[in-house]
């Protein structure tokens, strides 16, 4: 449901000849055809009434603001109109109408003297300039307004982000009708028609070009604190002496928000997070295409990226080739560096049976080499880093912890590193513990091939494979880390407890512990 608040002086309204026109007044009107919206709720607010009805709560209950003013921009208060601006700022939609150009808000936002030329009674006919606009949906071409003030060129304004309408006045003048803005997050149109002496209002056409504008200007979500100058966390010196930074998986993040209760918003969470000194995030790839705008616009708002997209494949699928390759293009767009593939799993007998001899390396490659399901597994790997490699995104394997998992221990990820060339290798410091093997070993095998790091920490609870707060386990992280940094690794350490009772106070636990051995 999109929140409205139409607003209007109301000063003409009181007037005889205006009111035959508008009966209950202009936000009156306004408000009874946005409603016919099912998906719009409205509500009205004029300058007579305390704090000209914008109190802070009704503002911060107001998706978007609708506003038509006229004669009486100096009776505006300073104060209000400094409050509403701090709400567009913040994302909440603003629709400018007819004289409101002068308005203070106007001026506050766009910064210039707004002025133009003017002239009472003329016919006007409206061309559509941006077809492509979703405020110029359903509307013709063009069409006529039979009576209107005419609004003319010289128009003190920035240059709009789009002019959507054209108006030509039967005068010979022409003026940009339409235009849009973005100020901070929130979205601004600016609509020429509508002086009070006609019923400019009750033509379908405006209606419709005013509810596309509402709809429009909803789609920002808003940030509910001020935009203001922010502190950079690290100096640039430190962040290049420093270039490790942290991630955490998403997963975790939206299992902190759904622990909160309702308490926590998911850009809170990302918040706290990044408070926390994480900058990335690690998230599976069908998840990240499944609500790509809400995520993309959470870590933008708190300043962090995505870090590695992972996801869970049968390579012996082509139609799994596919995806992968989309998974490549996806972290293309978005700068990712590298991708984590899980590239299938044996079945039971053949996993048994290829980690009965994982210990010598020489029999792991026999192994495999008889394999048809790991074959397909490398020949599919090998397309997939083909493919990547010219897009400059690395392709990775990680020692998962499955029991099927034909990669799940050093010797059998050295086998795949060696034998698909290009391929990288994601380092899960926990997961070596799975298959009983020295994590130190495995570093020392694998560390040419490292681009991503997992930070998993064991507890001993649950044969002593509990993931626990990155520190408070056994895995030697501190020495781990350490070595990375004299091997200069360059990527993230990314936090990874999956099934944490208080997701948010072991990812706090966990950044803390990393920044100090960092």
């Amino acid at each position: 449901m999109i929140k409205v608040t139409v607003w209007s002086e109301n000063l003409h309204g009181q007037q005889e000849e205006v009111r035959r026109i508008y009966p209950q007044g202009i936000h009156g009107c306004i408000a009874d055809f946005l409603q016919k919206d099912k998906n719009i709720f409205v509500r009205t607010a004029t300058l007579e009434e305390p704090e000209h009805g914008l109190t802070e709560e009704v503002l911060a209950d107001t998706d978007v603001l609708v506003y038509w003013g006229h004669r009486a921009h100096h009776e505006f208060s300073d104060e209000v109109a400094k409050r509403v601006q701090s709400h567009v700022l913040q994302g909440m939609g603003l629709i400018a109408l007819h004289s409101a150009h002068l308005a203070k808000i106007m001026t506050l936002l766009l910064g210039t003297g707004m002025t133009l030329r003017w002239r009472h009674g003329d016919r006007e006919r409206l061309f559509v300039t941006a077809p492509y606009h979703p405020i110029a949906q359903g509307i013709p071409s063009h069409f006529d307004i039979p009576i209107e003030e005419m609004y003319g060129e010289y128009f003190d304004i920035p240059k709009p982000d789009d002019v959507v309408f054209t108006g030509w006045f039967a005068g010979g003048e022409v003026f940009r009708s339409g235009c849009t803005f973005q100020r901070g997050l929130g979205r601004i149109f600016y609509f020429q028609p509508g002086h009070e002496e006609y019923p400019v209002y009750h033509m379908s056409e405006i209606q419709q070009i005013l509810t596309n504008a509402v709809h429009w200007c909803s789609e920002v979500r808003r940030q509910q604190r001020p935009l203001d100058c922010t502190a950079v966390r690290v100096a640039l010196e430190e962040e290049y002496a420093n270039p490790v930074r942290l991630s955490v998986f998403y997963d975790h993040v939206i299992q902190a928000v759904n622990q909160a209760q309702g308490s926590r918003s998911l850009n809170q969470i990302m918040r706290a997070c990044s408070d926390f000194g994480i900058r990335g995030i690690d998230i599976e790839y069908r998840r990240l295409c499944a609500d790509f705008d809400r995520i993309d616009e959470a870590l933008r708002y708190n300043y962090m990226e995505v870090a590695g997209i992972y996801q869970f494949y049968d390579l012996r699928n082509s139609s799994d080739i596919r995806v992968g390759k989309d998974q490549i293009d996806m972290a293309n767009r978005l700068g990712v560096k590298q991708v984590l593939i899980v590239p299938g799993f044996l079945d039971e007998e053949e996993a048994k049976a290829l980690h009965s001899v994982s210990g010598d390396y020489f029999a792991v490659e026999r192994f495999m080499e008889r394999n048809l399901c790991i074959q397909s597994m490398k020949e599919a790997l090998t397309e997939l880093v083909q493919y990547a490699g010219p897009l400059g995104v690395a392709v990775t394997l990680e020692d998962f912890d499955d029991t099927r998992s034909p990669c799940s221990r050093m010797n059998e990820l050295l086998w795949f590193l060696r034998n698909v060339p290009g391929l990288k290798c994601t380092f899960d410091m926990g997961n070596f513990a799975f298959g009983y093997e020295n994590v130190m070993e495995a570093y020392e095998l694998l560390k040419r091939y490292i681009v991503h790091v997992h930070c998993k920490d064991r507890g001993s609870e649950g044969n002593g494979l509990k993931s626990v707060p990155t520190g408070s386990g056994y895995i030697p992280v501190a020495q781990l880390v350490r070595k990375l940094r004299e091997e200069n690794y360059r990527g993230y350490l990314s936090i990874e407890h999956f099934g944490d009772l208080d997701q948010l106070a072991s990812i706090e636990q966990s950044a803390h512990f990393l920044k100090e051995i960092m």
